[in-house]
């Protein structure tokens, strides 16, 4: 498949239907046995059946851990990003890169019909799920290095790749070795 064919296919493909779900009073070290549970790096906070915030691995690391900060005391709600951004399931995976690389953030709410039906994370995306994965740019054409996201040819892989984290990732980062906000 080629790199243009995989940024054209919908976020359903790489979407998972499942994740957990924890309530903004819940506190930091039950947010953590549920994400535990269900094995990811991630929970949707809900009230009934509304998304009112996510909370990551990150965020409770950050935020409490390195704070020094009593996870069965904290709440959910005190570390929770807010809102949720999210796209329609029928969106193509190069909108959900596009609108992830925008906001800065990983990570996507996935509605359909203005329900929250899933996730979708940039690893699904760049890993691939069943099998499938979606082939770095520098290595889509190796004769030429355009970008998949405006078209810009560039002379080497190493120039395209400065030229994605610079004008599509939000600066110096996963394309040039930088792994720590990723």
């Amino acid at each position: 498949m080629s790199l243009r064919d995989s940024l054209n296919q919908p976020v359903s493909v790489y979407m998972s239907s499942f994740f957990a779900q924890v309530s903004a009073t819940d506190s930091v070290a039950e947010a953590a046995r549920t994400m535990q549970k269900a094995d990811t790096t991630e929970a949707m906070v809900v009230s009934g059946s509304v998304p009112q915030g996510i909370v990551t691995e990150r965020d409770i690391l950050y935020k409490v851990v390195a704070a020094g900060s009593n996870p069965t005391v904290v709440k959910v709600r005190d570390i929770m990003s807010s809102p949720v951004y999210t796209v329609d399931e029928a969106s193509s995976v190069g909108e959900a890169i596009a609108k992830m690389s925008k906001l800065g953030i990983r990570r996507l709410g996935v509605t359909k019909s203005g329900k929250l039906v899933g996730i979708i994370t940039q690893k699904a995306m760049l890993t691939g799920k069943a099998d499938q994965n979606i082939p770095l740019p520098e290595l889509a054409l190796p004769d030429r290095f355009a970008c998949p996201y405006c078209n810009a040819v560039m002379k080497s892989r190493e120039e395209l790749s400065k030229h994605i984290d610079r004008n599509h990732m939000g600066g110096p980062g996963l394309l040039q070795g930088d792994n720590s906000k990723w």
